[in-house]
Parts: C-alpha cells; sequence; structure tokens
C-alpha cells in the first residue's frame, strides 16, 4: 500500500398462469391438453374445461351459455365469478368404480367423487338438465331422494337440495366460485348453487372431442382416453453422497386426479403394498386411520396398467424419511401398519410430474453410512433404476485475482466437494454448526481447541454439579476441531441450564499457549474463540447475555477461573478475550492438573434462561479454542484457528466458494485488542491475522478433511505464502527551500487493514529533529 503526505519543513430481491392458449383454440382450456402426454387421458381422471371468452364473460349482465359439446353431447358450463366458464367431466365407470373403493372409507377422502343423479333427474331439481349425460356427480344428497353411490345404477333425483351436510366430492378439491351476482341467475344458467361443483359423467373410449362452437367459427381439442403414454421416471443424480437427499420424478399424468388442486400419492414401497390418494394432502389434515383406502388391489378397475405404485429395495444404501409434507413415518389402517412410505406431489395443479420432496426436502434419502458404489433400486411403471451411493476426492484451492496477495486484498477460496452436495434443490452452506458440513480450515500455530474433549454433561440446574446427564461425543473432523454433541439420546430429553467437559489437556498446555504480560520481555493478548449456534439453532438458547465460561483445575468445582464473565458476550459465536489477571491466576495453578470447562447458560439464576432438548433428530457441534496474539520471551506468538463457511455457487453444483484476508501487526496495533475483535474466525469471508513471513514450511495450509473416490479418508490442501513487506519511504526531491511543501511517499503493502476503505496514518512531529540538522 502507498501512502502520501504533504508536509512543511516547519509543520509536521386452475390459475391463469397455467392456462394453455394456443393459435386453434385461443379461448377453449382443456386440463388434459398436455403435450408431454400426447393429450391422454386415462381412468378415472376429472377433466376441466374452462371458455374464457371476452365476448361472453360479463357477471353483472345475462348471458348465453357457451355452446360446448364433448363428442357432440352438450357440456354445461357454469360461468364463474372471474367470468370464464367451467365445466369438469368423467368416464362415467371409471368414476362408479372410484368412489365403490371409496366407500370403504371416510366420506370426502381417497376418490370419493360424491353422489350420483341421474340424467333423467328433473332440471329443477339442480337448476338445469343433464339430459345428455349419462350422470352427474354431486358434492352431496342431503335435501335429495334418489341419489346414488358407487357402482349402484343411477336413479332420478327427487327433493329440494340443500346445503351440504358434509362435502363428499375429494377430486376437486380447490373449484372456482361460480358467479352469484343478483343482476343473473347463480352461474348464469341458474344452477342450485348447492349442486357445485358438479362433475359430469360420460361413456366414451379412444377419441373424445371437445369442441366450443362460438360465432366466426368453432374451437376444437381432441384427446385420447386410453392407457397413458410417456410415463417416466428419473432422478436428479447418478451418483449420491452419504446422507443426500435423492430426488425422484415421477411424470405421469394419470395421478393429476383433480385438475384444480396439487394432487399427492403415498405408497408402501415394501410388503405389504398399499397405494394412498391424498394420504398427505398439500393443505388440511390428513384422513389416517380408517379414512385410508389401499387402493393398491383396485387399481386395474381405475384403469391402471403398471402404473399406480411405486417398489423400493433399500439395501445398506437408502432409508426413507419424513417432512413438512408427510411428517411421520407410518400410517395405520385397521390392523395392517403402513411403515415404508414414500409421498410424491405435484409439482402444480394439472402438471401431472410428480416429486418425491416437498419444500425442498426428500422422503428418501442415502444412510449417513452407505457404503461406496452399492445401489438401492427404486421402480416404476415396470421400469428401475439404481440409487447408487458414490464418494469424490474434493478439491481446495486458494486464488488471488491481482497475482499476489497483500494485506488487505481478497484471495477466492474454491472448494468442488461433491460429498457435501446433499441436496440438489437448494444453495448448500458449510456453517459451522452445521453436523453434516465438513469446514475448510485454515490453524496456524498451536491454538487449544476441543480436538481432545470428552465427556459431556447436561445440568438440569446452573448451581453445582448434581443430576448432570452424560452425552456421547465425538470429533469426526480433527482438520476442524469442532465437538460433535449427540443429544439424540431420549435420557437427555428435558431443560438445561448448563453444560460441562473435560477439554483433555492440563495446565502446562495452557502455560505454553498463554502470554502472561506479567514475565520479561512478553506482550500480548489472550482469546476465547467460540461456536454454541448449534444450541441456538436447535435446543433454544434464545439468550446468551447471561452466559459465562469458568475453567476447572484438577476436578469439577476446584480452583475455578471464570474466563468469561456473565454479560461478556450476546450472540452464538464470537472472540472474547481473557483478561492478564486470570491468565496470572491460572499460571499459578499446578501444570499437572486436568482442565475442565463449564458453560453456564444461566448464572444468575433466571428461569427465562437456558435451553430444553426435546426428541432431537440431530446431532450439536460446538466450537471452543484459546488464542494468543503478540511476544512470548522475545518469540513471535500468533495462535490461531479460522473456519471459512463456504456458499455453494448454485443449486446442485458441488462447487463451494469464499474469501480469505489476512491483517499484518505493526508497531501501532500489535498489543490493541480493539484491532483483534476485527478478525473473522467463522465466516464466508474469514480474516486471520499475521505477525511474521509465513513462507515456504511454514506457509499458511487451508485444508479440509474428505473421502476419497477410493473411499478412503484424505486431507486436501491449499498452501499460500504470506510475505511480509519492509517499508520504504520516499520524498518528491532531493533538496527544498525553507517553507516549500515535502511530499513524502511510504510504500508499505502491510500498512494496508482494510481493502474497502482509505486509510489514513498520522505523523510524529520531526521538528526538532530537523533543527538540529539544518
Amino acid at each position: 500500500m502507498t501512502f502520501s503526505l504533504i508536509v512543511l519543513l516547519m509543520v509536521t430481491l386452475l390459475s391463469a398462469t397455467n392456462v394453455h392458449a394456443y393459435s386453434d383454440h385461443p379461448d377453449l382450456f382443456v386440463s388434459a391438453e398436455n403435450s408431454l402426454f400426447e393429450n391422454h387421458f386415462s381412468g378415472a381422471m376429472v377433466i376441466g374445461v374452462i371458455v374464457r371468452d371476452s365476448q361472453i364473460n360479463p357477471i353483472d349482465q345475462q348471458q348465453g351459455e357457451p355452446n360446448v359439446t364433448l363428442n357432440g353431447k352438450q357440456l354445461r358450463m357454469v360461468q364463474g365469478s372471474s367470468g370464464n366458464w367451467y365445466a369438469f367431466f368423467a368416464n362415467v365407470d371409471k368414476a362408479k368404480q372410484a368412489d365403490q373403493i371409496s366407500l370403504t372409507g371416510m366420506q370426502g377422502q381417497n376418490l370419493d367423487f360424491g353422489v350420483f343423479c341421474d340424467r333423467s333427474t328433473d332440471p329443477s331439481v339442480l337448476g338445469v338438465s343433464f339430459s345428455q349425460t349419462d350422470g352427474v356427480a354431486i358434492p352431496d344428497s342431503n335435501g335429495l331422494t334418489g341419489a346414488t353411490q358407487g357402482t349402484a345404477s343411477f336413479n332420478s333425483c327427487t327433493g329440494n337440495l340443500t346445503p351440504p351436510i358434509t362435502n363428499q366430492m375429494s377430486v376437486i378439491r380447490n373449484p372456482p366460485g361460480i358467479n352469484t351476482n343478483p343482476k343473473v341467475q347463480p352461474g348464469q344458467i341458474g344452477i342450485n348453487s348447492n349442486a357445485w361443483p358438479f362433475i359430469q359423467l360420460f361413456t366414451f373410449s379412444n377419441n373424445v372431442t371437445i369442441e366450443y362452437d362460438k360465432a366466426g367459427g368453432s374451437e376444437t381439442v381432441n384427446l385420447t382416453y386410453d392407457d397413458m403414454t410417456d410415463i417416466s421416471l428419473k432422478l436428479d443424480r447418478s451418483g449420491y453422497p452419504q446422507s443426500s437427499d435423492v430426488f425422484a420424478t415421477i411424470n405421469d399424468m394419470q395421478l393429476n386426479e383433480d385438475p384444480t388442486s396439487v394432487d399427492t400419492w403415498t405408497f408402501n414401497v415394501n410388503s405389504p403394498t398399499a397405494t394412498f390418494y391424498k394420504a398427505f394432502p398439500e393443505s388440511g389434515s390428513a384422513p389416517g386411520g380408517a379414512a385410508l383406502v389401499n387402493l393398491s388391489p383396485n387399481l386395474s378397475n381405475l384403469g391402471f396398467r403398471d402404473n399406480g405404485h411405486v417398489e423400493m429395495n433399500l439395501g445398506s444404501v437408502a432409508e426413507l424419511r419424513t417432512n413438512q409434507l408427510q411428517t411421520v413415518s407410518s400410517i395405520t389402517n385397521g390392523a395392517t401398519t403402513y411403515n415404508k412410505l414414500v409421498t410424491f406431489i405435484e409439482t402444480s395443479s394439472n402438471s401431472g410430474i410428480f416429486q418425491s420432496s416437498f419444500n425442498s426436502k426428500s422422503t428418501i434419502g442415502i444412510l449417513s453410512n452407505a457404503p461406496r458404489f452399492q445401489s438401492a433400486s427404486i421402480s416404476y411403471n415396470s421400469g428401475s433404476i439404481s440409487i447408487i451411493s458414490r464418494t469424490a476426492t474434493a478439491s481446495l484451492s486458494v486464488s488471488t485475482p491481482s497475482g499476489q496477495f497483500n494485506p488487505g486484498q481478497k484471495e477466492i477460496i474454491t472448494l468442488v466437494d461433491s460429498n457435501q452436495n446433499f441436496n440438489a434443490k437448494i444453495v448448500e452452506h458449510l456453517d459451522d454448526y452445521r453436523s453434516s458440513a465438513i469446514i475448510p480450515t485454515l490453524k496456524i500455530g498451536n491454538p487449544v481447541t476441543l480436538s481432545s474433549a470428552s465427556d459431556v454433561k447436561f445440568y438440569p440446574s446452573s448451581a453445582g454439579f448434581a443430576g448432570g446427564i452424560s452425552a456421547l461425543s465425538s470429533i469426526p473432523d480433527m482438520n476442524s476441531a469442532r465437538l460433535i454433541i449427540d443429544t439424540t439420546s431420549p435420557s437427555l430429553n428435558g431443560p438445561f441450564k448448563k453444560i460441562t467437559l473435560n477439554l483433555g489437556i492440563t495446565k502446562q498446555t495452557l502455560k505454553d499457549l498463554f502470554i502472561d504480560v506479567s514475565q520479561p520481555n512478553s506482550g500480548g493478548t489472550n482469546w476465547i474463540n467460540y461456536d454454541l449456534r448449534s444450541f441456538q439453532q436447535q435446543l433454544g438458547v434464545n439468550s446468551f447475555s447471561d452466559t459465562s465460561m469458568t475453567l476447572y483445575f484438577g476436578a469439577l468445582g476446584s480452583n475455578p477461573v471464570q474466563i468469561l464473565p456473565q454479560g461478556s458476550i450476546s450472540s452464538g459465536n464470537g472472540l472474547v478475550q481473557i483478561s492478564d489477571a486470570n491468565v496470572a491466576v491460572i499460571n499459578a495453578i499446578s501444570v499437572s492438573s486436568p482442565v475442565f470447562l463449564e458453560i453456564n447458560f444461566d448464572t444468575s439464576g433466571n428461569p427465562a434462561n437456558g435451553g430444553t432438548i426435546s426428541s432431537e433428530t440431530d446431532t450439536q457441534p460446538i466450537v471452543f479454542d484459546l488464542f494468543s496474539f503478540g511476544n512470548k520471551n522475545d518469540q513471535k506468538i500468533n495462535n490461531a484457528i479460522y473456519r471459512a463457511e463456504l456458499e455453494e455457487t448454485s443449486n446442485n453444483s458441488g462447487t463451494f466458494t469464499g474469501t480469505m484476508e489476512y491483517v499484518v501487526i505493526n508497531q501501532l496495533n500489535q498489543y490493541d485488542p480493539n484491532f483483534i475483535k476485527t478478525l473473522r474466525t467463522f465466516s464466508h469471508d474469514i480474516k486471520f491475522l499475521v505477525n511474521d513471513q509465513l513462507t515456504d514450511d511454514k506457509g499458511i495450509h487451508f485444508s479440509i478433511s474428505g473421502v476419497s473416490t477410493s473411499g478412503g479418508n484424505t486431507i486436501v490442501t491449499s498452501k499460500s505464502d504470506i510475505q511480509t513487506h519492509t517499508g520504504i519511504v520516499t520524498l518528491d526531491s532531493q533538496s527544498y527551500r525553507l517553507g516549500q511543501p515535502v511530499v513524502i511517499t511510504l510504500n508499505d503493502p502491510d500498512l494496508g487493514t482494510d481493502p474497502n476503505s482509505i486509510q489514513t496514518y498520522t505523523t510524529v512531529t520531526v521538528l526538532a529533529l530537523l533543527q538540529m540538522t539544518q
């Protein structure tokens, strides 16, 4: 960095978007028209028809019903509150079969078509005539006689239809509202509003033609009623790392039963085979229990062939999971329990594309200990795909856009690691508090970490050490030295106020680390570097203002030294100075004493403080490091560790990036705590400290633990050299006259500590020296 100074010698961020508008029928939309599935529809699918014609869409004026036919038979259209005209139809035989199957469950669930009235029903009963249909399905028969259900022969309905006691029609869940403007008849055609939505039933096979006859010509949509075509099953990638999500997609328009809402299908993928429709609906409560009907034995009666059921061989690779849609792992129907569930949800209403995920979390995943290059399998429509567990060797690089790494400049950290691409639908963040993340780490010197820690205990009280409950812990990644605490044990369930652990070191280790400023030729600062955000994120520790940290020597309760007083911190991670007085007290303790740590979240005994363990499914990573910076016995001291929380460049890329920069200690800041506080020890953009040249074998090594392609553990490292510089001062002239401005230029890259600002260093008056040399 170059500084110029002028001085004087005397001075110092079914909707309209789903409507298919084609040039040959711009006003006619039919839900089964879909080029992906070649306009096929099958089984008991309900088909929606919409006429969007500006000539007949006013809702406050009497309009003539649009002339729409199905294979030449009248399809009754109802005007909605939007001005558009709507109808629903289905195959009569398959609709009756679906309704018959649903009778064994709860009304309004499964594939319930409601109740049926014959085409001979007097128009006064439903408001209009359905004489050209085979019959009509309506939501309920309240006030009617003669209505039938299931495969029974249709009867004429009589009576006065009143509002439904129970809306039994589950195959249309989000119908458009009808036009109720008082200036016109309900729905423009005088329909009894209690009959809406209704499904018109027809006998047809193979070719189905929907025609809208309007002034100026007709608009036509041609459909095929047959076995569904273009069914497929695919996975989001060819190989999966341990613990990752598996996103499976089924393309099958026949699963699109309801054209007005998102359909969901749940499959029991092992014995007993089961298929459930909307066991876990996108909205509302799941029917559960006796309400469920296993459709699997009746799929052929519903028009399915090889489709309609999913099978899986999980092997030692895959596992089934829950998410915000499928909230439980098993359901019970009568005496049968189904505990191998996979739920697929439609990507949008009427898409015919179904995914095994909801809110980017799949119901299929890879085991955390899945052996590499082994496989599970998933099958649909007689096709099977292997789900392969795979590992890859990571690569880690650090590059400087300018070509030379100087203070205040940012180097780009790039990690390519498909093993950490757990979820292809989201951008992954390698957060330090995330248990599944492996963190790229920079270690300088010999800081104290939790790499030898053990014997973790949780306490229900903040006072004393009675009632402590042990928790298993491990350090699976010695490189980043995070302690992973297993909180999944039911014995830990309940509130807690503090934790303790054995640091696995003796006082001698602390004596070697800490700088005691009372000793000769020594000066500097000592620090606690902590990260407890996992407790904040998952265990409900919402406040850290009452947190203290105390070291004990010899045994818990013995020789306490409170190194972090209550009120010193307010967040879940940070860098906090240890007082010189505490260092002096620690140094007076026997060097052979083992060291224990207490982290008390409720030092003052406030009932609102602390956290709660409640049937946890995840483990909790924590960090507790001890740093020192300065001089000790005339030796430069720099002991610290930095963890880079990289971010994936895009979902499913497997490439993670961040930056790092460094600052150099000088005479003005080497003992300044405020300067040390500017370091970023956990960050997407880490900032580390240098107080001496780090080159060749002493160069900095940025590293990450990983698994190689061959399956073995490996450490991937990127090395950088850090050069320190000697400042060069130059003047703008070789001689000056009295009173002439002098431009002094100091070229010293080590003084550049902030790349985002122009920095200023004040000068010291040199008048006396100048006068002596005149």
